[in-house]
């Protein structure tokens, strides 16, 4: 009678258990999938997107990984240091969207500018870290191999072209397509959103305001299952 007894209690607690586990399943599931503020929701990405691991190379010998992206917001931009118009302008305007968000002592630690130059046949680490501060201090310049740079960009969706130089001129002179959207890595490093152009710095650090206000909002909800 005692070993039957014994049976009924664990298959009760194993229920109970499967119960506690659906549950918590459904309330993550179901808060992955809040929709965003009708205001941001064109920023976002239906659902954020998981980085992989990878390795880009900064001046004096320090490089930029996953990890560096943990517990940040980071702002990034793809392009190249002789590009003769968009990346100048993208690189000023998140320039100045970055001045009126560090205003904002909560904000200011929370945010990280990176320029990846998809050109390492002519951006040097240390001339990217000279290119990048002149926009912002904080700004981070990073490049690395052809192999690298074609395995990151893929992940967050940034499309460029090398194109060959034009016959009877220098060789540094070929140019290079690529797009001039804005990507946002969260916190948990993943692309959680983007600026596509026309960009403006005032609505760049408002609708960042609301990202976050959503993001830190959905993860205390997240966690309070009970």
């Amino acid at each position: 009678m005692s070993k039957i007894f014994g049976i009924k209690v664990w298959v009760l607690l194993l229920a109970i258990a499967l119960s506690i586990t659906v549950f918590i399943g459904w309330k993550l599931s179901r808060d992955d999938v809040v929709r965003a503020p009708e205001d941001i929701e064109d920023y976002l990405f239906w659902q954020a997107r998981e980085l992989t691991e990878f390795k880009l190379a900064g001046a004096d010998n320090k490089t930029l990984g996953l990890s560096d992206l943990k517990g940040k917001w980071s702002f990034f931009f793809f392009g190249y240091t002789h590009c003769p118009d968009v990346c100048p302008v993208t690189l000023a305007t998140l320039g100045k969207a970055f001045r009126i968000l560090e205003k904002d002592a909560a904000i200011a630690p929370e945010i990280q500018g990176v320029f990846v130059s998809v050109d390492p046949g002519r951006d040097t680490p240390e001339l990217l870290k000279e290119y990048a501060a002149y926009f912002n201090k904080h700004f981070i310049g990073v490049t690395g191999t052809t192999a690298e740079l074609e395995a990151f960009s893929r992940q967050m969706s940034a499309l460029y072209t090398i194109h060959p130089k034009e016959p009877g001129k220098p060789d540094n002179t070929y140019l290079v397509s690529h797009n001039s959207t804005l990507f946002l890595v969260d916190p948990q490093g993943r692309v959680h959103g983007r600026f596509p152009p026309p960009q403006d710095p005032q609505e760049i650090a408002d609708a960042f305001v609301k990202i976050r206000a959503f993001y830190n909002e959905r993860s205390k909800k997240r966690w309070g299952i009970f």
